[in-house]
């Protein structure tokens, strides 16, 4: 793994990595090798220090701020930069982490390294979010919500526990202050920059992640722990942030008032977020939560259903590591599964995931008082927390072991672990009888999880050794038969939902109507009951909401979901199909189509995902729009594409391996099978434009590495509409927009500067000076596309735009040769291969105003799809 690269998950989901940041002595093997070359770049470090903590409970805390502050004047005279940083207060102290954040050289980073009582130096590394689930709008849960009723919260409220006098850290993107779950319950909020300082008091969310986990902590229709109050920390902007970022937060909501003789911190911590592989860097901050008497509850992931796919920190042995099922009790395919072997600090292989929560197509609180459904095991996770906060109610002082083993003894495998769902999914009525507090009848058990993942690992089980203190009488709450009796009266336990909905014949029942209808594959679908259904091919699941198909064939009666193989002959589709999107998926609504944003743009320059989300949601059907991020989750698999109309492929400010060999091959297989995509990027071209994928597959032949204009405007098919590059309110990024032109079959639909302007109207290789010095250098070194008009004698001037004005010695000839200055001076090419369609455009649409970029996405979409 790219150390550089690594990054933090919310909700969870990636490639495996396993090695440590700070696995190379003390010091990380990337700051190592800069230093090695001498390199005196500032950049952000963490440095932790050697420390011996025996204290437990909150005196922990005064304790590992007193023993950092020792730290820091041990340092001495001898490492004056660092006192010189403290001094200037360019220092974060992370107590709970021992460890300060201030910029160094690698070279200082170096020489830090080699002091005794200093334990790892590491990179400030980034966190940011994983592939996000399905962002779909929906209402207010009429009833109690099945991720509710699965987990028996409804008996635990009717008991008297509704996570009262409790606080719940909430590490995420922020909060709504005033949405209606939880209004008048945010006991604390801070907000905290990349270095980890405090910079804001006041709640809000960035997107809407943090509103929705929160919702199912803490929502008084949603929630699990209706009574609780809310410590929020706002550690991911836009969902990304860094690792000091996280750990300000978690000691912040430890201790919001940073005075450990007052008792007004979490007693338990839900983060949804995570990094995949084993990350040691999260192993002193944890066990100094767990000392301090803190119950850690942590995604598990979404890195799934490939076996040893969990992220840390929920794969710590000592956290409680939350997996997601579905409705039915069944793993969900995304769910990441164990088992996990750590080496290092901690050496073992063990099961993971501990348990695990509803995390499937759940509805909760989204931003401006409304709701969504969300799926991961981000939602399975602030599930599990809020059943902790229903249990330290029901018993306070409950120390972290013995609610482990409440959840774990009482969980649906009955006191069996495996490596998809851990003991299985949570029953709060199970956990508070094991702690000794009657709260009626468990919850209606589904199906028992799933038998364990392939590779079943034995190995040691997880620091709370489950040992079913209680009695050796596994069955825990799964036995339909003889449930304890509600309350007062003798008669049998609450009555099962109604009878399940009827289904064509030939079909199974996959999910009642709310529920995820999961399988691999392609599937016969439809949904209805009693004759009435809407039928379609799904792929790889589908969401069972009316929102899903686009129309309600039976209102007002509950519906399911039926699938059956796929027939053998391709044609004759068992109803009329859907629109003719080449996706498989059923038809979402209307006419819009399901879209996977591709965010390629590895972490440089403005976030394509932030910068296109908007514009994506509006013109996608609902629930049909989601991310996948290469610098996070590596390169996109075809099953993800396939699961959806569109893909987009956004490069942001990428300007070398834009599109991989590997990825290029991925999309044309996906094209094969009827495919649309859409590519945005300014230099895609200059960088792919001589591969058989550029010229062969999206018909487009590059011809110059910058337009010299930040107009464009279209034509023919796209209309007649002037947009422009760089405007107030778009990210600005765009400086060399590539010009280019349609061959074999590509029609140019849009052109800089004027709908049939030529390349030889171009006189600049940029339209901006370019303070990315290492892009520019690039360039002038190796200039690609240059139309005649920009020959030798203009180069110089050329290159004089793209440094600022600054003289160049050199200025070597073009590798690539010109091409006729009466090509087209194209800015979008289209082509309609019959089979498959492709929309190429030589900039970012992040570049472009919010209406600007939402207008063109709407006519792609139209051209795409039709």
């Amino acid at each position: 793994m790219t150390k550089t690269k690594a990054t933090l998950l919310l909700g969870a989901a990636l490639t495996l990595g396993s090695a440590s940041l700070a696995e190379a002595g003390t010091l990380s093997p990337t700051l190592l090798q800069r230093a090695q070359r001498g390199d005196q770049t500032p950049t952000g470090v963490i440095v932790r220090f050697k420390f011996s903590n025996t204290e437990r409970g909150r005196a922990l805390y005064k304790s590992a701020r007193q023993q950092l502050q020792a730290r820091l004047a041990q340092l001495g005279p001898a490492a004056g930069f660092i006192n010189q940083a403290v001094n200037s207060g360019r220092v974060t102290q992370l107590w709970l982490d021992q460890s300060i954040f201030l910029p160094l050289t690698p070279v200082q980073a170096r020489a830090l390294a080699a002091l005794p009582f200093v334990d790892a130096v590491f990179e400030n590394f980034r966190v940011q979010i994983p592939r996000a689930a399905a962002l779909s709008a929906a209402s207010a849960p009429s009833g109690t919500p099945w991720h509710l009723q699965n987990i028996g919260a409804p008996q635990a409220w009717a008991a008297g526990f509704r996570g009262q006098n409790i606080r719940v850290g909430h590490l995420d993107s922020g909060i709504d202050p005033n949405h209606p779950e939880y209004a008048g319950r945010i006991a604390a909020f801070a907000e905290f920059n990349a270095e980890g300082d405090r910079i804001g008091n006041t709640p809000r969310d960035t997107t809407n992640h943090g509103t929705h986990t929160a919702g199912l902590i803490a929502g008084k229709t949603v929630g699990v722990a209706p009574d609780a109050q809310l410590i929020s920390a706002l550690v991911l902007p836009n969902n990304e942030g860094t690792f000091a970022q996280v750990i300000a937060g978690m000691q912040y909501v430890l201790d919001p008032d940073n005075n450990a003789d007052t008792n007004d911190g979490a007693q338990v911590v839900n983060m949804s977020l995570g990094i995949p592989g084993t990350y040691e860097e999260f192993i002193v901050p944890v066990q100094n939560m767990l000392r301090a008497g803190v119950v850690p509850v942590f995604a598990i992931g979404n890195f799934g259903p490939s076996s040893a796919s969990t992220g840390s920190p929920g794969n710590l042995p000592d956290a409680i590591g939350v997996g997601a099922v579905d409705q039915n009790g069944q793993v969900a395919s995304f769910s990441s599964r164990g088992p996990v072997a750590w080496q290092g600090q901690i050496n073992g292989v063990f099961v993971k995931p501990d348990i695990a929560a509803p995390g499937v197509a759940i509805t909760s609180s989204f931003p401006n008082g409304q709701y969504g459904a969300l799926s991961g095991s981000s939602q399975a996770s602030p599930i599990a927390a809020g059943a902790v906060a229903l249990l330290l109610s029901a018993k306070p002082g409950t120390g972290v072991d013995a609610v482990k083993n409440a959840l774990y003894t009482s969980a649906s495998n009955a006191g069996s672990k495996n490596n998809n769902v851990g003991y299985g999914l949570i029953s709060v009525p199970g956990a508070l009888g094991k702690l000794g507090v009657t709260a009626g009848a468990p919850a209606p058990a589904p199906a028992p999880a799933p038998t364990p993942a392939p590779t079943p690992a034995p190995a040691p089980t997880p620091a709370p050794t489950p040992a079913p203190a209680p009695t050796p009488a596994p069955a825990p709450a799964p036995t339909p038969a003889p449930a304890p009796a509600p309350a007062p009266t003798p008669t049998p336990a609450p009555a099962p939902a109604p009878a399940n909905p009827t289904g064509p014949a030939g079909f199974e029942l996959c999910a009642v109507e709310g529920g995820f209808c999961d399988f691999k594959g392609q599937r016969e679908a439809a949904f209805g009951t009693a004759g009435r259904y809407l039928t379609g091919i799904g792929t790889d699941g589908f969401n069972c909401t009316v929102a899903e198909w686009g129309s309600d064939p039976a209102p007002g009666v509950r519906k399911g979901c039926f699938i059956k193989p796929v027939a053998a002959q391709p044609a004759p589709a068992p109803t009329p199909a859907p629109a003719p999107a080449p996706a498989p998926t059923p038809p979402a609504s209307g006419s819009k189509p399901r879209v996977l944003l591709v965010d390629d743009d590895m972490g440089q320059g403005a976030d394509v995902t932030a910068a296109l989300r908007d514009a994506i949601k509006a013109n996608a059907a609902t629930g049909g729009a989601f991310v996948w991020n290469t610098q996070t989750q590596g390169a996109v698999p075809l099953s993800e594409m396939q699961r959806v109309d569109i893909v987009i492929w956004a490069t942001g400010e990428q300007y070398q391996n834009t599109i991989t060999a590997q990825d290029q091959n991925t999309l044309r297989q996906f094209l094969a099978g009827g495919g649309r995509l859409l590519v945005t990027g300014q230099d895609v071209g200059y960088d792919i434009g001589s591969s058989a994928f550029y010229t062969g597959t999206l018909k487009t032949r590059f011809v110059a590495d910058s337009s010299g204009t930040p107009r464009l405007v279209t034509r023919g098919a796209f209309g007649n509409t002037a947009f422009t590059l760089n405007a107030a309110g778009s990210a600005g990024n765009q400086y060399y927009p590539d010009v280019i032109a349609g061959t074999g079959g590509g029609q140019v639909v849009a052109a800089w500067g004027s709908a049939n302007a030529t390349a030889g109207t171009i006189t600049a290789q940029s339209i901006r000076v370019d303070p990315n010095a290492a892009r520019a250098g690039q360039k002038v070194q190796d200039p690609r596309g240059l139309v005649e008009r920009l020959a030798a004698n203009l180069i110089g001037g050329i290159l004089n735009s793209i440094f600022g004005g600054q003289p160049q010695a050199q200025q070597p000839a073009p590798r690539v040769t010109a091409q006729n200055a009466n090509e087209a001076a194209g800015a979008i090419v289209v082509n309609d291969a019959g089979t498959y369609r492709t929309v190429n455009m030589g900039f970012g649409l992040e570049g472009l105003t919010p209406n600007s970029r939402n207008l063109l996405m709407k006519t792609s979409f139209d051209w795409l799809m039709r």
